[in-house]
């Protein structure tokens, strides 16, 4: 496979995965095959082979039935789809949708290109700027 490029692209699975080890790696805690296993409701032979794949792509390492390691590569998208994740729910908190279910705001969130969470993110800006847009958006709505 080879590192990832400009052109390539991760699946939303593999995504998931990429998020759930970086939000394990973040605190003290040791990530193992089991926890992400527990984490993601999926076996551990699930996880073993995204493993490969992850390790592939040059995003983990990891120790053969062992611990996951992320790269500085793999550190740097997880805290892009960590904050990816943060500018979607904002951006459905301002325009009055409260609550997605969990298996709906991944669907959306592992499936956006980077240019349009970054659209997203402006207009999120925009909306905060000045709160009599966010409500003049209500109003527009009701």
């Amino acid at each position: 496979m080879g590192r990832i490029g400009e052109n390539e692209m991760l699946t939303s699975g593999m995504k998931q995965y990429m998020k759930q080890i970086y939000l394990l790696s973040d605190g003290a805690i040791q990530v193992t095959p089991l926890l992400v296993a527990k984490a993601l409701g999926v076996n551990r032979s699930a996880v073993s082979r995204m493993t490969r794949k992850l390790a592939d792509y040059g995003l983990i390492q990891y120790e053969y039935y062992g611990k996951l390691y992320l790269t500085e590569k793999g550190k740097q998208l997880g805290k892009a789809l960590v904050k990816q994740h943060e500018v979607l729910k904002q951006f459905l908190d301002i325009i009055g949708i409260e609550e997605l279910h969990v298996n709906e705001m991944e669907e959306i969130e592992f499936n956006m290109s980077t240019c349009v969470i970054e659209r997203i993110n402006m207009l999120n800006q925009y909306f905060n700027q000045d709160q009599s847009r966010i409500q003049s958006f209500y109003k527009f709505c009701n």
